[in-house]
């Protein structure tokens, strides 16, 4: 079970025995930093619990992820999982999202009405609320009383940070999980899976993704966008030496090779467009590409083409 959650394996563990000897608790409270599958963790157990397949029940199966239930729950519209978060509470009360700073009581009020009610479709009623850190101390109070007389067939979830952030009386009566930091191994295998990144960089970002998927997924981003818009600066920009000896230093530090590569993306989709004036560039970018690929001096490579690029721009406008 849980085969696309990244790391974890003692809350894997903990929730699949319960799972399978039908010894589940009807709360829990996932702890730990962003990014490291507490909700990721709660979604999948919604949907092995609901799961058509019931294949778990004697295997390790986990959820099928193809019966009706568990498809409607990857898309969010299984009328039987309920996330109560600022999502809900901003639409519930008609504000925009970024007014929404705390749960309150009115929000607790309308997931203890759906408590309420029957079950629709499926066989367990799952309500998540995130940030459980974030209710005002009426909402947890309100909360509490769902706790002391939780309904059959019904589980509920808080995913928080921190441990002291919780009411003692609702952590007495939640089974909390405390889930780990990833490993920096697990963090760069994932990247060089699902990114097809450079074993390297992989590691690279992984050290400071200080053990949060979420955090390592922002990192890529923000390269990736880097990357890509340095082929638009250089096209727009004029730059100082002094720029470009820095530009040159900092990317050599962080992958010369991936910024070769996406400026190379991105001067293709111009040559489509303008052949003539992009080809001089592109022959410059595939010879610094071809040379980081035999180990020339990154930095001594990114200097020479940002420095051709550049002539290049001043004295024909191809660039």
């Amino acid at each position: 079970m849980f085969e696309n959650i990244l790391g974890q394996q003692k809350i894997k563990k903990i929730i699949s025995n319960q799972i399978k000897s039908c010894k589940i608790a009807h709360a829990y409270i996932f702890m730990g930093q962003d990014g490291v599958g507490k909700r990721l963790t709660a979604i999948e157990f919604a949907k092995i619990l609901n799961c058509n397949a019931d294949d778990f029940i004697k295997t390790d199966a986990g959820a099928c992820g193809k019966c009706i239930p568990c498809k409607k729950i990857e898309k969010n519209i299984h009328p039987d999982l309920h996330f109560i978060d600022f999502v809900r509470q901003a639409e519930l009360e008609e504000e925009v999202l970024e007014k929404q700073k705390t749960l309150k009581i009115e929000t607790i009020k309308y997931m203890q009405k759906e408590i309420a009610t029957k079950i629709h479709e499926g066989k367990w009623k799952i309500f998540i609320i995130e940030p459980a850190e974030k209710m005002n101390a009426v909402a947890a109070n309100s909360l509490l009383k769902t706790l002391e007389e939780p309904p059959e067939n019904t589980i509920i979830i808080l995913i928080a940070k921190h441990k002291e952030t919780i009411p003692q009386t609702i952590l007495s009566r939640s089974q909390t999980l405390f889930f780990q930091p990833l490993g920096q191994n697990e963090i760069s295998n994932w990247l060089i899976l699902n990114h097809s990144m450079a074993a390297a960089k992989a590691r690279d970002v992984a050290k400071l993704s200080e053990g949060s998927l979420e955090n390592a997924k922002k990192l890529v981003d923000r390269d990736e966008k880097e990357e890509s818009s340095l082929w638009l600066k250089l096209k727009t920009r004029n730059f100082y030496i002094s720029d470009i000896l820095e530009l040159s230093k900092n990317i050599a530090a962080t992958g010369a090779l991936e910024c070769v590569d996406a400026m190379i993306a991105e001067a293709k989709k111009d040559f489509r467009t303008y052949p003539q004036r992009t080809a001089p560039a592109l022959e410059l970018l595939s010879v610094s590409r071809v040379l980081l690929l035999k180990n020339v001096n990154a930095r001594t490579v990114l200097d020479n083409l940002f420095f051709d690029l550049s002539d290049l721009k001043k004295m024909s406008g191809l660039l």
